[in-house]
């Protein structure tokens, strides 16, 4: 008797240990998703699970990648947090399986092959317009617009070879116009290395036009600058960007437990709360944003996207370095 009671004991103390096992230690995070996202829900984080010490790298979407190939044999990092949805489709194979604790949450087309990642935000691409420097009714209106000669010299975009949101941006006008009117539109803008910097000067009136998420656009105008959004007449994509856990990891138990923490609808609302639209359904478009089902949008290909990154990539170097 005494010897079952010792074994009873012993087997709940396990499993009572378990839990906290899983909820202590460390995970190293690679945000794409810029700190001022990143900071709120690294803090709700903290707050849920604060025997895990949470480590951030914060850079861009193309830097990212780079490291994690780069470490593919002795990964550092656990969790790729606000990549875009193109560069998840083409590198599945740096990404860990896992089926996530709300996975019935998300519609399939936003979780990738194998649960290898989950939709995140919905950066949904417009034009930026600094209404102090051009009107409304004198801004371009569409895609096409952006390589009308009297734009020359007065648009601002990131350079899609360092930005996942800028190259979403190039396969978007590719796919609609094909490369005569990227050819055009490199002749008319001036390319930046870093995506914050493209709202950051239209705000500030240093262009006139830039290329964003919608979600800069209100931060900019609740901040008091003269900018507005236009949506492009054609369409814009339906685009995502995504988290997933990185195959190999140093911390596999603190990266599922923060992926699961970040597919919350709770987190999902810290999302909405810094202007960015939420991949779930059940999580309303931000204060200030017209609802995602009034936005026209196109029928975007991602994966053709994805595939032909790298072609696209060179051509647009190549046409850039000529200019």
């Amino acid at each position: 008797m005494q010897r079952r009671s010792f074994l009873a004991a012993a087997v709940a103390s396990l499993v009572l240990a378990a839990p906290a096992f899983a909820q202590s230690g460390r995970v190293v995070v690679y945000n794409a998703g810029g700190p001022d996202l990143f900071k709120p829900l690294s803090e709700a984080f903290a707050q849920k699970y604060p025997q895990v010490k949470i480590d951030v790298i914060n850079a861009g979407v193309g830097e990212l990648f780079t490291r994690i190939r780069a470490e593919r044999s002795n990964p550092r990092g656990d969790v790729l947090l606000g990549a875009s949805g193109e560069a998840f489709v083409g590198n599945t194979e740096l990404f860990q399986p896992y089926k996530a604790k709300e996975h019935d949450a998300f519609d399939p087309k936003v979780v990738g092959p194998d649960n290898t990642f989950y939709g995140f935000s919905m950066p949904l691409q417009a034009l930026i317009v600094n209404t102090k420097l051009m009107p409304l009714d004198q801004a371009p209106k569409s895609w096409k617009d952006l390589g009308e000669p009297r734009y020359t010299g007065k648009i601002i975009m990131s350079n899609p070879s360092l930005s996942g949101s800028a190259y979403g941006q190039i396969a978007q006008i590719l796919q609609l116009h094909g490369w005569d009117l990227v050819s055009k539109i490199i002749g008319n803008a001036t390319f930046v290395a870093q995506s914050a910097v493209v709202f950051q000067n239209v705000a500030k009136g240093e262009y006139a036009v830039g290329l964003t998420g919608d979600s800069n656009i209100v931060t900019m105008a609740q901040q008091g600058f003269p900018v507005a959004a236009v949506y492009p007449s054609e369409g814009t994509a339906l685009r995502f960007d995504a988290s997933g856990i990185i195959k190999g990891g140093p911390n596999p138990d603190s990266a599922k437990l923060f992926l699961d923490f970040i597919n919350t609808k709770e987190a999902h609302a810290i999302v909405v709360k810094s202007n960015r639209r939420s991949v779930r359904t059940d999580v309303a478009a931000p204060a200030g944003q017209i609802p995602t089902n009034q936005v026209k949008t196109f029928a975007y290909d991602d994966a053709a996207a994805a595939r032909d990154r790298k072609a696209n990539l060179e051509k647009f170097d190549d046409l850039l370095s000529r200019k």
